[in-house]
C-alpha cells in the first residue's frame, strides 16, 4: 500500500459541538461554510483538514434533516517535495472549512438562495435543526448555464426551487433577495477534474459449503487486476445497452465477444450453456452533479442506438428508467431491483454501497445467492483508488472503456486528464492574463464560459483524445464576489490560494486528488483562476473580495457579503 493514505474513519451520529470540532483552540477558529457534489467531498474535506481545523464531513442525505454518515479524515501525508504530512500539520489553525455532502442539486440551490437550509441538518440528534451559518460556497459538477447566470444578475428560476427576484425587488412567499445585489457578481470554474467509473462487483455468487464456510465466485476477466481497471472491457455500443436496460443479463453474447471468453468463473459447476447472472444496473435517487456527467456521455456516446433514453444532461435518471430507491442508511443491500432500470441511492457512497455484495447464502450446506450489480459512481470508490485512501471497503472493480477513437481506457487521473485535454481558460495569453482582442470566443467575465456545458455537445461528453477516458467532466466551486465578514473571507481565500497552488494538492501523482483517483486542474488554469479569481492580476475586478475594497461593486452600500 502507498504510504500516502487517508485514514477515513466511519463514526456514529455525533453532536453538532463534535461535528464543529472541539477545544479552545479549535472554537476560535472561523468556520467557511459550504456544501453540494457528493463525488469529491471527502477530498474538499481532506484538503480543508490539511488547511485548517479537522474537521467532520456531513454527508447528509439529499432532502437533509436525516441522520448523516459523518467522515473524519485523520491522516494524509504527502511524501513528493515539501513533503507535508496533513495528520500532524495544519497551514492555518484559525481556519474551519466545513462542507455538506448534498449532491450537486442542493449545493446549486443554497447557492442561488444563499440559504444553508439547503444543506440540511448537521446534526439531526439534537432537537431542532441545526444548520450551517450561511453560505460561503458551494461545488457542483452540473454547470450552471448562461441561463442561470441571467437569472442570478437579474431575476428568475435560478434552479430547482429558487426563485431570486430582480435587483431592488422585495422578495415575496417563497422567493430570494436577488443574488448579485446583495452578494455580488458571481463566479464558477473548475476545482478538479473527474472520471466517472462504471463499477461492479467481480463476485457474482456465493454458495454454502459443507463445513459451514462460503465458496466464492467470480467473474472470469481476460485480464488480470491491474492499475485503475478490473479488466472487464465494454465498448460504448455495449454499456449503452446494459444502461438503457437492453442487456440484462451477464451471459450476454457481447460480453462474451469482448472479453474473449464467457464470464462464468471457471470452478463454477453450472454448464457453461445454462450459466446466468441477471445484471441489476445501479445509479443516483438525488439530484447530482455525476449524474449529470454520466447523462451527458450517454447523450452523446448512444446517440446511434435505437432506444436511447439519454436526451441530454440531466442532474436526475430519465424516467423511464427509474426503479425503486435503496436507502444507504438500513443495515442490508437486500432492495431488490427490475433488471432494465436503475435501482436508485442518494449519493456515490449509496450507490457503491449498493453495488457491494455483501448478502450471505443461507445456512443450509448448498444454499446460494446470486448477484450482478453494475452503475455508475466516482473512482474514490472502487479499486485500487479505495485502497490507496481506505475509503472504504466495498472492493468494486471498475470496467475498461473502449473511447471515441477506439482504443481501450480505464479510469485514472492521468486519462481524466488526456479527456480534458490542452484547452485553455476563456481569453488566455501564453501568460495566462486577460486578452480583450483574443481569437478565444469565451470571455473570462462570463462565470458559464469557465465550464464545459451540461449539454451532449460538450467538448467532453465523449471525448476524442486518443488516450483520454470517456466519462469525465469537473467539479466546479462556486463563489460570491463579495463578502461582508473580513474574517471569512481570510480563512476562504486562504484555503482557496492553497488548494489552487500547494503540491499536496496538486501534485500530479502523490497528491491528495490524485492519490483519490482524480485530476488536478492544469497549471495554466490554475494561473488563470489565481490571476482571474483569488487577485486581480486580469484586473477584471472579479475576485473573491472584502466589501469596502471597492472591487467588482463590493463598496457597494447594502452589500452584505457572504
Amino acid at each position: 500500500m502507498s504510504r500516502n493514505k487517508f485514514a477515513l474513519m466511519l463514526t456514529t451520529a455525533m453532536s453538532a459541538a463534535s461535528v464543529l470540532g472541539a477545544g479552545a483552540a479549535s472554537a476560535a477558529a472561523t468556520n467557511v461554510n459550504g456544501g453540494g457534489a457528493s463525488l469529491p467531498a471527502p477530498y474538499i474535506r481532506g484538503s480543508a483538514d490539511c488547511y485548517g481545523v479537522k474537521t467532520d464531513l456531513i454527508n447528509a442525505a439529499a432532502a437533509g434533516a436525516t441522520t448523516p454518515s459523518l467522515v473524519t479524515l485523520s491522516d494524509f501525508n504527502y511524501t513528493g517535495a515539501a513533503a507535508f504530512d496533513c495528520a500532524v500539520s495544519t497551514v492555518n489553525p484559525n481556519a474551519r472549512i466545513l462542507y455538506s455532502s448534498t449532491g450537486s442539486g442542493r449545493g446549486i440551490q443554497a447557492f442561488g438562495s444563499h440559504d444553508p437550509l439547503f444543506f440540511g441538518d448537521i446534526d439531526p440528534n439534537t432537537a431542532g435543526i441545526q444548520l450551517q451559518g450561511t453560505v460561503n460556497y458551494a461545488l457542483s459538477e452540473t454547470s450552471i448555464s448562461a441561463t442561470q447566470v441571467g437569472f442570478y444578475n437579474n431575476g428568475g428560476l435560478f434552479t430547482t426551487s429558487v426563485t431570486v427576484v430582480a435587483p431592488g425587488a422585495t422578495p415575496g412567499v417563497g422567493q430570494y433577495a436577488n443574488p448579485k445585489e446583495k452578494y455580488g457578481s458571481m463566479i464558477q470554474y473548475p476545482f478538479l477534474i473527474a472520471p466517472v467509473t462504471i463499477a461492479y462487483d467481480p463476485v457474482y455468487k456465493k454458495v454454502r459449503q459443507a463445513n459451514g464456510s462460503v465458496k466464492e465466485y467470480s467473474f472470469a476477466i481476460r485480464s488480470s487486476f491491474v492499475r485503475s481497471s478490473g479488466g472487464l472491457r465494454l465498448d460504448q455500443d455495449t454499456y449503452c445497452k446494459i444502461f438503457n436496460g437492453q442487456i440484462t443479463n451477464w451471459n450476454d453474447a457481447a460480453l462474451t465477444a469482448l472479453n474473449g471468453k464467457s464470464l462464468k468463473d471457471p470452478t463454477d459447476p453450472t454448464p457453461t450453456a445454462s450459466w446466468s447472472v441477471p445484471m441489476q444496473i445501479a445509479g443516483r435517487s438525488d439530484s447530482s452533479g455525476t449524474t449529470s456527467l454520466w447523462t451527458r456521455h450517454l447523450a452523446a456516446a448512444c446517440a446511434s442506438l435505437a432506444g436511447n433514453a439519454y436526451s441530454d444532461s440531466t442532474s436526475t435518471l430519465p424516467a423511464g428508467l427509474q426503479g425503486v430507491v435503496y436507502d444507504k442508511a438500513t443495515a442490508n443491500n437486500l432492495t431488490p431491483g427490475t433488471p432494465g432500470v436503475y435501482v436508485r441511492a442518494a449519493g456515490n457512497d449509496g450507490v457503491a454501497k449498493y453495488i457491494d455484495f455483501t448478502v450471505a447464502p443461507g445456512n443450509t450446506t448448498g444454499d446460494s445467492v446470486v448477484q450482478g450489480r453494475i452503475g455508475y459512481v466516482g473512482p474514490d470508490f472502487t479499486l485500487p483508488s479505495a485502497a490507496i485512501t481506505l475509503a472504504n471497503n466495498y472492493n468494486l472493480h471498475t470496467a475498461t472503456l473502449q473511447n471515441a477513437s477506439g482504443r481501450w481506457i480505464a479510469p485514472s487521473p492521468s486519462s481524466a486528464s488526456a479527456s480534458f485535454g490542452t484547452r485553455l481558460p476563456p481569453d488566455s495569453t501564453a501568460k495566462g492574463l486577460y486578452d480583450p482582442n483574443s481569437l478565444d470566443s469565451r470571455e473570462r467575465a462570463n462565470p458559464a464560459d469557465w465550464v464545459e456545458g451540461a449539454s451532449k455537445t460538450s467538448a467532453l461528453a465523449n471525448p476524442t483524445a486518443a488516450t483520454g477516458y470517456p466519462i469525465v467532466g469537473t467539479s466546479n466551486i462556486l463563489l460570491y464576489t463579495c463578502y461582508a465578514s473580513a474574517k471569512q473571507f481570510g480563512a476562504l481565500v486562504g484555503y482557496l490560494k492553497w488548494y489552487n497552488d500547494n503540491a499536496v494538492v496538486t501534485d500530479s501523482n502523490l497528491g491528495i486528488l490524485a492519490q483519490s483517483g482524480f485530476a488536478p486542474m492544469p497549471s495554466a488554469w490554475r494561473k488563470a483562476i489565481s490571476d482571474t479569481f483569488l487577485g486581480n492580476g486580469s484586473g477584471l475586478n472579479l475576485n473573491v473580495a472584502k466589501v469596502g475594497t471597492g472591487a467588482s461593486g463590493c463598496s457597494t452600500a447594502g452589500v452584505i457579503g457572504g
